[in-house]
């Protein structure tokens, strides 16, 4: 067996596509809400597999798009910093795309325990 290069990847760019993570956020978090709302109304494309690996992947392939995971009071985020988030952000920041906590890089959120969220 030898592996085949399939297709090659060069960087992430703007486009629209879009992967909202924790849609349950929506019903609290009137930001996401307007945000998704905007995504909806202006026909991104709708990438959705209810997990960020695939999703994640599907931009990378894309070459664009945008993958969001907020959360809200009722809907708390899930996803862990040290195992998905960061890591994750890292490969998507190397690709030439930005990763955010809505205020500064995902890469200069300091980890303080395995579970930060």
């Amino acid at each position: 067996g030898q592996w085949v290069l399939s297709q090659s990847f060069m960087s992430i760019g703007e486009g629209k596509l879009f992967a909202p993570g924790n849609l349950r956020a929506t019903k609290d978090n009137k930001g996401y809400e307007e945000l998704f709302n905007y995504w909806y109304d202006n026909q991104y494309q709708l990438r959705y597999t209810g997990g960020m690996v695939p999703d994640v992947n599907q931009i990378m392939v894309k070459g664009k798009g945008v993958f969001v995971n907020a959360e809200s009071k009722a809907a708390k985020a899930k996803l862990r910093l040290l195992y998905e988030v960061a890591p994750i952000g890292y490969v998507i920041e190397k690709a030439g795309g930005k990763s955010s906590d809505g205020e500064q890089s995902v890469l200069n959120i300091e980890v303080v325990g395995t579970e930060d969220r």
